[in-house]
């Protein structure tokens, strides 16, 4: 149970402190948008202080800022926002829940379509140490705390699927995946639990549709289906601000690619006029009053 602070007030301004959490590379690639969520924080009468964190050991860090009375957890480890709940019993955004599940492909797999239901593609847990099992070919091989299609393949047969996991150098067993349609994905922005938009990410050249690996991208307005596969999630995993990833298999059905806790911005800063930074600012001051 988390106790929402009462504020305090410096000159005509009522303030809440919070910390904005991000990895240092995170930091770098992201400054603008940093820079952007700082700006309209001062303006609703919040104040945010960045901290760079760069593994899994919340007290040293949190224990400096142990005056905040709200987390925005962009570095994608869930220890933080824990420590944030349970220990200071202060609101993340998002919730250590979502960071936690969502910043691990299997655990999402397991969470969210094993437990609950939700469409997915069925999915493995592979250690590179383990013997070749009977899997159908082709098949889709990623990292499970990966992002933003970072060393995801495509395996044709056995033989790819040995050099993936010979050079293979995360920490974590990879994953493998059933194919669904290649180069097509759609990504619904969710803010406060309603959708916020729908980007349509395609790519000729690649069968995975990232933006940031070169797809095209388009705003859409999302069918009934893709709604409703939004909300079942939302249901299960209440989002503050993340970004859903939905596939399509060969007869049509959406199913959910994976969930992005930290997602990014940029795409809705060059299809459209929302300002995502003073909208996801002022719904957090509202969540606070």
């Amino acid at each position: 149970h988390v106790a929402y602070p009462q504020p305090y007030q410096a000159g005509r301004m009522i303030y809440h402190r919070g910390i904005l959490l991000y990895t240092p590379d995170d930091a770098a690639r992201n400054r603008w948008f940093i820079e952007q969520l700082c700006l309209y924080a001062e303006s609703e009468g919040l104040s945010l202080r960045l901290c760079l964190v760069d593994g899994e050991n919340p007290h040293s860090l949190l224990t400096a800022h142990m005056n905040a009375d709200f987390l925005i957890n962009r570095s994608r480890f869930s220890s933080y926002s824990i420590y944030a709940r349970d220990v200071w019993r202060i609101p993340c955004f998002n919730r250590a829940y979502v960071t936690a599940v969502t910043n691990d492909k299997y655990l999402t797999y397991q969470e969210l379509h094993q437990e609950f239901g939700i469409p997915m593609a069925k999915t493995s847990l592979f250690s590179k140490d383990e013997s070749m099992r009977n899997l159908q070919f082709p098949l889709v091989a990623k990292p499970a705390d990966g992002h933003g299609g970072k060393d995801v393949a495509w395996i044709a047969d056995k033989a790819e699927l040995e050099r993936y996991a010979a050079s293979f150098h995360s920490a974590y067993p990879f994953l493998v995946q059933d194919p669904v349609v290649t180069g097509w994905d759609v990504r619904i922005y969710v803010l406060g639990g309603e959708i916020y938009a729908a980007v349509l990410r395609t790519s000729t050249r690649d069968f995975r549709s990232n933006f940031s690996l070169g797809g095209r991208a388009e705003l859409i307005e999302p069918d009934p289906q893709m709604r409703a596969l939004v909300q079942r999630i939302h249901t299960v995993m209440p989002l503050d601000f993340a970004g859903v990833d939905l596939l399509k298999k060969a007869n049509g059905d959406y199913i959910l690619g994976e969930i992005e806790d930290a997602v990014g911005c940029r795409m809705l800063y060059q299809l459209t006029n929302l300002n995502p930074a003073q909208d996801y600012i002022r719904y957090i001051r509202r969540r606070l009053s």
